[in-house]
């Protein structure tokens, strides 16, 4: 058994991919901005919304299915859409 590989496979899903860094999160694949504030920003991805909250929060690169967003990162939060 490969840890690796399973930890691979749990973190990245074929439907989008989140990297956290030590003061960015990239997001690929995401459907829409819900919110976008200097405190939260939400995006709603296929079935389920992530919630970046922390302090300073900027889009630094966005295009139709990608987004990089710099800040004092606090915490991440997924969300299931139906439920």
């Amino acid at each position: 058994m490969n840890i690796r590989n399973n930890i691979i496979n749990y973190l990245v899903d074929k439907n989008y991919v989140i990297t956290a860094f030590d003061d960015k999160v990239y997001v690929y694949k995401y459907n829409f901005l819900e919110i976008f504030n200097n405190k939260k920003i939400r995006l709603k991805l296929e079935v389920r919304s992530v919630d970046i909250v922390g302090e300073n929060l900027v889009i630094v690169k966005m295009t139709k299915d990608e987004i990089l967003i710099k800040g004092d990162i606090s915490g991440i939060e997924m969300n299931d859409l139906n439920g």
